[in-house]
């Protein structure tokens, strides 16, 4: 989960001040251009795909209520292959080259990244809706902002849910708990942040394990883990590792308790990919910024059933969720100028303020200094049912039903 989104206007802003102001004075079109950056091809083409889905229904919503500023809302797709140097080279020419004002981002952390330091660079802001990696809000960056949870948020998340599970067999301390994670900057800062919170609470993992998310064979990880003799998994990954593990797992009949980290233990795909009653004796949970039972998203969950037959996935919330708040964004700005510059553009999300009823994530948005959504809110959901489907179980203020006990 976590994807980069460009957006630009069919007016021309320039990346720079003599260009900007320029372009105050140019006609506006009847219609919001919007590239999207996102992987549509590379190993991670499966969640630029959902991401585009998401926008794609966001796009029909917002046309539906009258567009922006009574203008029509457009895409155009540009790849970003989920490589940080294509996604870097392809902001670069979005804003340069057609004078984006605003970047909206639905990618991985490592793609954000580099788009970060460009943002910076340029003066661009780049309004994120994917990326979750802490490392990024530490930069203390002036033009970079992230509605999603971050990677702090999730291990907090985790760590309370831990100890919400594990109240009624001991604590924390009295578990063994393993830590199995990705090698990517995203998968290292999240499993770093869990091992941090967790020795705060006096519970030292007895696992520390990570691997390449390339990796299609995980049978040798998978016995390395096994070995700790975990009965919790904390496990950070993506869709097409995340199954290559659970059938390395089912192989050695290896059955902790996981709680997952990311899109892909929670991906609405898994059942069709593994063993559905292994899931379920595994009691598989995720660590979310998304979940299709709550009532927010009910225009996407409908949306996306009549449309692809299925529940949406994390990724097609994310990006849904940015396409939905950049409404907002966009409406304040061009209530202040028909042609709104790059300072225009920032000033609005330095102000914005959306209570949790405004927005379409488990939170509110309201950034400080560094461009943090102070009102993000992770949750969990788990499969139920003989994953069967999902559920929001946790916190108890938002959950739909109490998570599957630990023994």
């Amino acid at each position: 989960m976590r994807v980069q989104l460009v957006l630009t206007f069919v007016a021309a802003l320039s990346t720079f001040g003599v260009d900007e102001l320029r372009a105050q004075s140019q006609p506006v079109a009847d219609t919001i251009s919007i590239p999207v950056l996102t992987p549509l091809t590379g190993p991670l083409a499966i969640l630029g795909q959902d991401g585009k889905k998401g926008i794609e229904i966001a796009v029909q919503q917002i046309n539906e209520a009258g567009g922006i500023a009574g203008r029509r809302l457009a895409m155009d797709i540009v790849d970003s292959q989920g490589k940080p140097d294509v996604a870097r080279r392809e902001m670069e020419r979005l804003v340069r080259l057609q004078n984006a004002p605003l970047v909206l981002g639905c990618d991985i952390s490592a793609s954000t990244s580099t788009a970060a330091q460009f943002a910076e660079a340029s003066q661009t802001p780049l309004f994120s809706a994917g990326a979750v990696s802490s490392e990024i809000l530490n930069r203390h960056y002036h033009w970079y902002f992230s509605e999603q949870i971050s990677s702090q948020d999730e291990a907090d998340t985790a760590v309370s849910f831990l100890k919400s599970i594990t109240e009624t067999a001991g604590g924390l301390k009295a578990q063994k708990i393993a830590l199995l994670y990705e090698d990517s900057p995203r998968g290292a800062d999240a499993a770093n942040l869990i091992r941090k919170q967790l020795e705060k609470e006096g519970a030292t993992p007895v696992g520390d394990v990570s691997y390449n998310r390339a990796e299609r064979n995980l049978l040798p990880v998978m016995k390395k883990v096994q070995e700790t003799d975990a009965n919790l998994l904390v496990w950070a990954g993506y869709l097409e590792d995340v199954v290559a593990g659970l059938k390395a797992m089912q192989q050695l009949d290896f059955t902790p308790y996981v709680v997952g980290i990311g899109g892909g233990p929670g991906d609405p795909r898994l059942p069709e990919l593994v063993d559905a009653k292994f899931i379920d004796r595994l009691k598989l949970s995720n660590i979310d910024y998304f979940s299709a039972d709550l009532k927010r998203v009910a225009y996407l969950t409908e949306q996306y059933r009549k449309k692809y037959n299925a529940i949406p996935s994390s990724y097609v919330g994310m990006c849904y969720a940015g396409a939905i708040t950049l409404k907002t964004i966009l409406e304040r700005a061009y209530a202040k100028s028909t042609n709104p510059t790059r300072s225009d553009l920032q000033a609005v999300l330095r102000d914005l303020d959306l209570s949790a009823d405004q927005t379409a994530i488990p939170g509110a948005i309201k950034f400080d200094a560094d461009g943090r959504n102070v009102g993000a809110r992770a949750l969990v959901t788990q499969w139920k049912e003989g994953a069967s489907h999902k559920t929001t179980v946790f916190p108890p203020a938002i959950a739909v039903a109490s998570p599957a006990s630990l023994k």
